[in-house]
């Protein structure tokens, strides 16, 4: 191809800048669609979690009986985060419940938290996930904050294994004689259109003796089944205390909700206390 005389531009050199000006558009292109689902997916898990985590502290029809969190009571698990999922800051003292050789503590711990990639929500140079970690060897059950409890070197202990709690599931909790409760969950299951599992009128149950406690409630859940995470007796009060995953969604990878006897009210058996919900995917 010739442009003026004495100047001579081949067809080749045209075509590796249109095909490198190309290239950078489709990145543009893919980098704008990862932006968009990005912040759609964000946009739309805020707008999930603030009608459930509504439903959580005051109460709805399609969440729990058992009365509001209490808001000076803090549950935080240990792992990598989003950022607005960990509201805790490096060098504050937390109680962990620890497995030790004659079972399980309850112990003070330092905690850092760094900040890391965020796979989900991030560039490429960016960090705002939240990584949280202990200065001890061994990784805690959970973490809770503002629980008024010594510190105690044997809680008591029942399970510490997750158990999936489907409708029709009952379990015998037997801390002692005279404290013996029953958790059972009731609803149907089926397996939608994606190959999830759903849950419909899903309750979750919780009695001893003539008394008996409406843990959880859901009219329905997509991908998603509530289970026990430990149960024994946190506060030293004797009484049945329960780390239940509350999750009613796929996305939302973990949603470990803490029910305590010693805060029980209006002649329940326990209070919901503290939730720290992770989203996954």
């Amino acid at each position: 191809m010739v442009l003026a005389r004495g100047l001579h531009i081949t067809s080749d050199a045209v075509l590796k800048p249109v095909q490198g000006q190309q290239a950078e558009t489709q990145s543009e292109v893919r980098g704008n669609k990862i932006m968009l689902v990005r912040m759609s997916f964000t946009i739309t898990m805020s707008i999930f979690l603030a009608g459930w985590i509504c439903c959580i502290m005051f109460g709805c029809n399609d969440q729990s009986a058992a009365s509001p969190v209490a808001p000076e009571i803090q549950l935080l698990q240990v792992g990598a985060f989003h950022s607005d999922e960990v509201s805790a800051k490096s060098g504050e003292v937390w109680l962990g419940l620890y497995p030790t050789p004659d079972g399980y503590a309850l112990i003070p711990s330092r905690i850092t938290v760094e900040t890391v990639y965020d796979p989900l929500v991030d560039d490429e140079e960016e960090k705002t996930g939240k990584a949280v970690s202990v200065n001890e060897q061994t990784r805690p059950l959970f973490l809770i904050k503002g629980l008024d409890a010594p510190t105690r070197e044997s809680i008591k202990t029942l399970s510490a294994e997750q158990t999936i709690l489907p409708p029709g599931k009952s379990l015998d909790l037997r801390l002692d004689s005279k404290n013996e409760y029953q958790l059972t969950a009731y609803g149907t299951e089926s397996i939608g259109l994606n190959g999830f599992t759903s849950l419909e009128n899903y309750r979750l149950e919780l009695s001893k003796g003539q008394f008996s406690q409406e843990l959880l409630a859901y009219d329905s859940t997509n991908g998603a089944i509530p289970s026990l995470l430990w149960t024994g007796d946190l506060d030293g009060d004797g009484q049945l205390d329960l780390l239940i995953n509350a999750t009613p969604h796929y996305a939302v990878y973990s949603a470990p909700m803490l029910f305590l006897s010693s805060m029980a009210k209006d002649g329940n058996l326990v209070q919901k206390v503290a939730i720290f919900i992770a989203i996954g995917c």
